[in-house]
This record gives C-alpha cells, sequence and structure tokens, in this order.
C-alpha cells in the first residue's frame, strides 16, 4: 500500500475561543494553525525572518533547516521528525521550528512554526464595564469585562475586524483567542487570560499572556518547481481530527481507513503513556510514548496520537486523546457500558406520630466507563405516609462516568403508627447503545412509627372517705391516691416510659412529693398512693406534674394543677339571738296579767280598763265590785313581778352575752382561705321569756 501523508494539525482546535484545562503560560506556545509544507529549496517567510528547507539526508530522515534574520544566515540544524530548532537559542527563544513529518514519497517536509507565550499583565484588575486594549506592535484587540458572579467572569473581546466574541471563564480556569494570519492559517493563541479571582458584580483578577512574536506578513513558497504563493499551502491529503474523547488503559481504538483497519491500543497511563498500533487481527505494527501535552506520529499507520495537556487522570485510569488521521478515516465509537447505582438513607428509622417529618435521601452515582442518558429517578412512598415537600420524581438529561447526582432529598410524614418498610427507588436509563436500563436501589425495613398516648390524672384524698374535697385536722395524716391513664388503642406503638409524679403539696401537708409510675401503655391505668401530715390550719390545693419519655428517649411534662382541695381550718362558732313567744297557762293568766300591767307603768290604766271589759261579761254583776277591786290588786301585783323579774333576767342574760363576745374575741384564727357561711357552725340560742 502506497505510504500516506499525514499532516498534523496542531493547534487548530485553537482557532476559536474556547476554554480548556489549565496550562501552565509561561511553557506555553503560540504557533500556526496548520503545518507548512515545503519541499527542498521551499521557504517559509515573516517579518524579517526566513525559514528555509536547504538539505536532506538520503534517507529523508533528516532535513536542515536553516534560519535567516534580514536575510543573514543565522542559524542552521539537521531536524529529524519531532525535533526542534529554537531560535536564537534554546534559553532565549524568539520562535521555534519543529519537523512534525517527512513524506518522503512526496518529497515534503511538514514544519510547525512557534513562539513562547509572554506574562503582559500580572494580577490585573478589571472592574465591571472596563476594557483592556492590547498595545502597540500587537493586533489591537479589546477586551470588557461585562459580568462577575461569584467564581465565573464574562468577558467580550472586540477583534480588530470588529466582530464580537463573549465567553465565560471560571476562576483558575483560562480562555484563548485566535489571530487569523491568512485565510486559513491563524495563529493561536493571541491572547491567553487566567481568571484568578472574581468578586460578585465588582472585579476580576486576571493575567493576561501574548506571544512573543506575530507571525504576519505570512508568505510560504513550496519549493520544489512551484512558484511563490503568498498563502499557506493546502496539503492534498490534510489530516483531520477523527477522535477527541476518553480512552482507558485497556482500551482500543478502531480507525477504519482506506479499506484498512488500525487499532490504537493504551497500554499505560502515566506522565508517559504507552501506546501500541494494532491491525485488524490484534498484530503490533508499532509502539510508542506520547508525553502529557506532547503527541506521536506513527510510522506505521498514518495516524497521529496526541494527548492534551492535563488530560491524564490516573484515579480513573483514563486521558483525553486526540488522533488525527487523512480525510476520509473514521474512528468506531467506543460504546461503554454505564453502572448507575442507586441508594436510599432516611434521617431516621423512629419517629413520633404528627412529630418531625421522615427526611429521605436518595444518592445516584456512575460507576460506569459509559454514560447514562435520560436518568429517571423515581422516589418511594409507604402506605400510611404522605409526601409533605420535595418531589417524586427526578430527571437528568446525561450522568456521565464516574460522577454522581446531587442528593435527592424529599420528606414524608407518617398517618399512622407501625412498622414500615421504604423502598426501592427506581432509576431507568439508556446506555450509550440506546438500550433502556432499570436499576433499584436499597430498601429500608423496620421504620417504626410511634404515638404518645393521651395521658390522664385523677386524684382523691382518704379521711374517712375518698374524696377530691376533705376535710382535716392540723396534725393529723391523711391519704393520697393518683390513677393515671394512657388513652389509645394500640399498646405496642403508643406508650410512655418512666413516667413519674412530681407533687405540688404546698406548705400545709408533708410527704412523699415523687411517686414513680413507670411505663404505660396504650389502655393501661396505674394508681399510687402516699400519706401525709397536715401541718397546720388552714386550705391546700394538691397539684401534680406528670414527667414522662416519649417511645424515642425524649422527656416530656404535662401539668395538672388542681386535683384535691384539703380543708384544715376548725368550724366558726356564731352566736345568734332568738325570741321564743310563750303564752301563760289559764292557771298563770291572772299573775302574767299583773305582772304585764305592772310592768307598764302610769301607762297600765288603759290596758287594765280594757282587760276589764273583757272579764265583766264573766263576772256576776253583784261581784262585779268586789272583783273590780281585786283585779286591780291583782293586776298591780302581776306588773310590780313581771317588772322586777324581766328585769333580773335581762341582767342575768346580758352577763352571759358579754363575756361570749369576749371568748370569741380573744380566739385566734389561722390564716388561710375564707370561710363558707354554710360549713359547719355551733348555734346557741337564748331564750328571752
Amino acid at each position: 500500500m502506497r505510504k500516506l501523508a499525514v499532516i498534523l494539525i496542531g493547534l487548530a482546535f485553537f482557532a476559536i475561543l474556547q476554554p480548556i484545562e489549565i496550562v501552565s503560560a509561561q511553557e506555553s506556545y503560540s504557533g500556526l494553525s496548520k503545518m507548512i509544507g515545503l519541499k527542498l529549496g521551499g521557504y517559509i517567510e515573516f517579518g524579517r525572518y526566513t525559514v528555509k528547507f536547504t538539505d536532506v539526508d538520503q534517507d529523508w530522515t533528516k532535513a536542515v533547516i536553516t534560519i535567516y534574520e534580514d536575510g543573514v544566515k543565522k542559524a542552521e540544524e539537521p531536524l529529524s521528525v519531532g525535533d526542534v530548532l529554537y531560535y536564537p537559542s534554546s534559553a532565549n527563544v524568539l520562535f521555534a521550528v519543529k519537523l512534525s513529518w517527512v513524506a518522503s514519497y512526496r518529497e515534503m517536509v511538514y514544519l510547525e512554526l512557534m513562539t513562547p507565550l509572554k506574562l503582559l499583565k500580572e494580577n490585573y484588575k478589571m472592574t465591571v464595564g472596563a476594557t483592556y486594549t492590547l498595545p502597540s506592535g500587537y493586533p489591537p484587540y479589546k477586551i470588557t469585562l461585562t459580568e462577575v458572579t461569584d467564581n465565573t467572569a464574562t468577558f467580550k473581546i472586540t477583534t480588530p475586524s470588529g466582530s464580537i466574541i463573549v465567553r465565560s471563564v471560571d476562576e483558575g480556569k483560562h480562555l484563548i483567542v485566535a489571530y487569523p494570519i491568512t485565510s486559513d492559517i491563524s495563529q493561536t493563541p493571541i491572547i491567553y487570560l487566567i481568571l484568578d479571582d472574581a468578586v460578585k458584580d465588582d472585579y476580576a483578577i486576571v493575567d493576561i499572556y501574548v506571544p512573543t512574536l506575530i507571525f504576519s506578513g505570512l508568505k510560504i513558497v513550496e519549493g520544489g518547481n512551484t512558484s511563490e504563493k503568498e498563502n499557506a499551502q493546502v496539503v492534498e491529503e490534510p489530516t483531520q481530527l477523527i477522535y477527541s474523547d476518553i480512552l482507558y488503559v485497556g482500551e482500543r481504538l478502531r480507525v477504519d481507513y482506506n479499506g484498512t483497519t488500525y487499532q490504537i491500543y493504551l497500554a499505560t497511563l502515566g506522565y508517559y503513556s504507552k501506546f501500541s498500533i494494532l491491525d485488524k487481527a490484534g498484530k503490533v505494527l508499532e509502539t510508542f510514548t506520547v508525553k502529557e501535552g506532547g503527541s506521536y506520529t506513527c510510522t506505521k499507520a498514518p495516524l497521529r496520537v496526541e494527548i492534551p495537556p492535563n488530560s491524564v487522570d490516573l484515579e480513573y485510569n483514563r486521558t483525553l486523546v486526540r488522533v488525527y488521521a487523512p480525510p476520509g478515516a473514521v474512528a468506531e465509537p467506543i460504546i461503554r457500558e454505564a453502572k448507575v447505582i442507586a441508594e436510599l438513607s432516611v434521617s431516621s428509622r423512629a419517629l413520633l406520630l404528627d412529630g418531625e417529618e421522615l427526611i429521605v435521601f436518595i444518592n445516584v452515582r456512575n460507576d460506569g466507563r459509559g454514560n447514562a442518558f435520560r436518568v429517571k429517578v423515581v422516589a418511594p412512598l409507604p402506605n400510611d405516609f404522605e409526601l409533605k415537600s420535595g418531589i417524586g420524581v427526578w430527571t437528568l438529561s446525561t450522568l456521565d462516568p464516574f460522577s454522581e447526582m446531587p442528593v435527592l432529598v424529599y420528606t414524608i410524614k407518617p398517618t399512622k403508627v407501625g412498622t414500615y418498610s421504604l423502598g426501592p427507588v427506581k432509576v431507568e436509563y439508556y446506555n450509550e447503545a440506546g438500550k433502556k436500563i432499570s436499576v433499584t436501589s436499597n430498601t429500608i425495613d423496620k421504620i417504626v412509627v410511634y404515638a404518645i398516648p393521651r395521658l390522664e390524672l385523677k386524684a382523691v384524698a382518704y379521711n374517712g372517705t375518698w374524696s377530691n374535697y376533705v376535710r382535716a385536722k392540723a396534725n393529723s395524716t391523711i391519704r393520697l391516691r393518683f390513677t393515671v391513664s394512657a388513652a389509645g388503642t394500640d399498646p405496642t406503638y403508643e406508650f410512655v416510659k418512666n413516667a413519674t409524679l412530681i407533687l405540688k403539696l404546698g406548705n400545709a401537708l408533708d410527704g412523699e412529693e415523687t411517686l414513680y409510675i413507670g411505663d404505660l401503655a396504650a389502655g393501661e391505668e396505674k394508681v399510687v398512693e402516699g400519706e401525709y401530715l397536715v401541718l397546720g390550719e388552714g386550705i391546700s390545693i394538691v397539684g401534680a406534674t406528670l414527667r414522662y419519655q416519649d417511645p424515642l428517649g425524649n422527656w416530656h411534662e404535662q401539668e395538672f394543677p388542681n386535683l384535691v382541695l384539703i380543708n384544715s381550718v376548725p368550724p366558726t362558732v356564731i352566736v345568734k339571738e332568738k325570741v321564743i313567744e310563750k303564752w301563760p297557762t289559764p292557771e298563770d293568766l291572772p299573775e302574767y296579767i299583773d305582772s304585764v300591767l305592772a310592768s307598764m307603768g302610769n301607762s297600765s290604766s288603759t290596758l287594765a280598763e280594757e282587760i276589764m271589759n273583757v272579764t265583766a261579761k264573766y263576772v256576776p254583776q253583784e261581784e262585779k265590785k268586789d272583783r273590780i277591786k281585786i283585779l286591780l290588786s291583782i293586776l298591780l301585783t302581776v306588773f310590780l313581778v313581771t317588772t322586777v323579774a324581766f328585769g333580773t333576767m335581762m341582767l342575768k342574760y346580758k352577763g352571759e352575752y358579754e363575756k361570749l363576745r369576749e371568748k370569741l374575741r380573744r380566739k385566734s384564727r389561722p390564716g388561710g382561705l375564707p370561710k363558707k357561711e354554710e360549713q359547719g357552725y355551733k348555734e346557741e340560742g337564748i331564750e328571752k321569756v
């Protein structure tokens, strides 16, 4: 098979602005986007310099390259494929010439022109809206900072032709801009900008690098029998980028060209990575190494393998590889399998009904080498739970290899006590071959939902009878009984632990203030009691605090302020005066009339006459006069006796009454609540005759 020429386009992919992985600018070069093909005697002119292909050995393994400055020969060196001639020296490089390929069958060599990047602005502060223009000697590119976020800056680059390019760059990353030299050749980069720092809506700190030399006025003379051409030579079989993707150690990339199959095999990975070129049957045609940031042009196949800077990933044994081949070559895609894994976790496996919600976490990651497309995650929801926040389904267009989705979070709330299972999470995706794959996560068992039963506390006191109101004497003892009950339907999940009663006895009772109840489940009742001493007179209200733990161990307190009333105030004696009317008997009537008339003094005559009128009709006429005398005598006697008797009795009872009042006044009363008027009074009646 006729040997094919391979043209390496070293920096062609930089012809447009494109953020890439950061490279140390001091070690980078700006170069032409195409290699220049020269025959013997051909040359390249730019500015004051000429690079000429002046000689070659018989086997076409070495080509002599000569550099002229202002027409004067300054440097000359034989180069093999891959060698570089630095001008004026490797320690002080203005530009460099690299022999990239020798096409002996065409008697042509292919050269790359490069010039080092130099630091133009270091730690340069640009505020939002500010514009920086490249200095004299460079194309008048303008760089304007248009927007700054916390870690990203957006720049607008105005080219000399007036076209606008807008790109964003992250902190620690860089952007590059190409400069068109001819219609199909560019110098890349003309601007190399690194974003060091970004302050939102304020400013950005950047480093700006530019080429040491601009290859302006480029003129190419192919040599041989051809005439001079002002433009770059278009090679008859220009190369093209046929693969720019990840290659893992042990993988083979198949390339088909002109009916021949080649396989690029990555054997080892490192700063120098080892490759082999195999034929269709797997026979090794060539083995070579490629330095990170470098490339290699195969001698046994029309292929060039390049590893961009900072592309080697030793953690996952992979690297970014670019493969160039003649037009018409095809790289067969490598179908890799994704390995999607879903993991389910929760904030707790025990929770309270009507308490905190259960937080569910879903982690989805791809541990495989292939991409997962159209990823769909369906979250589980157990019975007797309701979705409170979040969503139940998530989607993602692409899940890259060895990457993971942001943690998916949602909350659910139980509506019933019991033991439940959660899961599994269902994940659906399509692999690189377009096949639908379904995977499931783990299942979380024994999620227990508890509840606190409704607690009730009743209390009674005993002092002869059980009641919530009792009377007691000072220095006597009484018994207090407390009944705690838990209302509920499921004692397995509804209960409290370590319940304790803390009594509030006040100052009038003395006894045990803490009564331990223990565990209490739904439908259960417990009774505790104790004996207490009444310290003094007064009204005592007994309350209590019920302290307990819920099924999760959290402490709670419930107040019961008014349970029992103890009254130790003695009864109050109230004296009431009561007049009892007493009618005299017939035998006592004369004496009574006499005493009444006697008590009336001078006013008794009227009453005596009325009495005489009443009695006259019952007395014989002949005896009337005598009886009147007798009656008057009797009335007078009765009046006198009654007066004396009544006065004596009044003096006697008045003295006793005053003594009783004095006794009541001197008697001390203990403090306490006011006495109810209807409670136990002792009455003493005083008869008044």
